[in-house]
């Protein structure tokens, strides 16, 4: 038996396949802070989409997806200043 078929993480960037019916793939969802998990369970109707969905709903999942922006950019600094320190920077 196959598992049901689910929709790309929402997490910017991934490209794993999350479990039908849930937002994001388990390691994404676990890099969320404990606030923005909770805003979201408190808001999620099973069915929702995005013509559907509720204000608070749209208003968590707006600042999830901020957040999971924020993270990517900030690691892709961090990678750029390594990769930087790497080649022996300006001198």
């Amino acid at each position: 038996m196959t598992a049901p078929a689910g929709q790309r993480c929402a997490w910017p960037g991934c490209q794993v396949t999350a479990r039908r019916g849930r937002l994001m793939c388990l390691k994404d969802w676990n890099r969320l802070p404990k606030y923005l998990r909770d805003r979201i369970w408190l808001h999620y109707v099973p069915g929702q989409n995005a013509l559907t969905c509720m204000p608070g709903y749209r208003d968590a999942l707006r600042d999830v997806l901020a957040y999971a922006r924020r993270v990517n950019a900030e690691a892709e600094q961090a990678a750029g200043r390594q990769a930087e320190a790497s080649q022996g920077g300006l001198w």
